[in-house]
């Protein structure tokens, strides 16, 4: 994460109080400055992208997260020597009574970043609190970075992303559902 680091979500939620003030401010500072961040990359952003970036999963509870990578033998020659494999990532969530479903087409597999052995929070019943999107170095493919409460960290590197949500059958009677551990 380059905005919104553990370091920085542990400290904002600090008992001591000149922490927790402290980091509240940088806090701010991050918030401004992803925003900037994004200004100025959406540019090289496409629809699929931007989509993504407007997002609001804070508080979405991880259902499931699975990496596929398939490996295309025999090359075809179109493509040169070499290995050739596509690889796809689809993220579950389930926020107000809604599944989202992320579906990534990825360049490169994905980095996971372990919680630091001290993280403060709970590690039971994952949940997405932050995330970025980034532009990598030639501009046509992206970088998605994701916090979770329990302290991990994932980089999704992507050419291309579909998001869905659906609301739950129960949802369009007025009646919610129930989360059972």
């Amino acid at each position: 994460m380059r905005f919104f680091t553990p370091e920085l979500y542990a400290q904002f939620n600090s008992p001591d109080d000149r922490v927790a003030d402290r980091a509240s401010a940088a806090w701010e500072e991050a918030l401004r400055a992803y925003r900037e961040h994004l200004e100025a990359i959406r540019p090289a952003m496409p629809s699929q992208v931007r989509k993504l970036a407007q997002l609001c999963l804070h508080d979405a509870e991880v259902l499931g997260f699975e990496q596929g990578l398939q490996s295309l033998f025999p090359v075809p020659e179109a493509f040169g020597p070499g290995p050739f494999w596509s690889a796809l990532a689809i993220v579950f969530l389930w926020q107000d009574d809604t599944i989202c479903s992320l579906v990534y087409l990825l360049w490169d597999p994905i980095r996971e970043s372990a919680a630091r052995e001290d993280w403060p929070f709970s590690k039971l019943r994952k949940h997405w609190l932050y995330d970025e999107v980034d532009v990598a170095a030639d501009h046509r493919k992206f970088l998605h970075r994701i916090l979770f409460s329990d302290g991990s960290v994932v980089e999704i590197p992507f050419v291309s992303v579909i998001t869905s949500s659906v609301p739950l059958p129960l949802a369009h009677e007025g009646r919610t559902h129930k989360r059972t551990a």
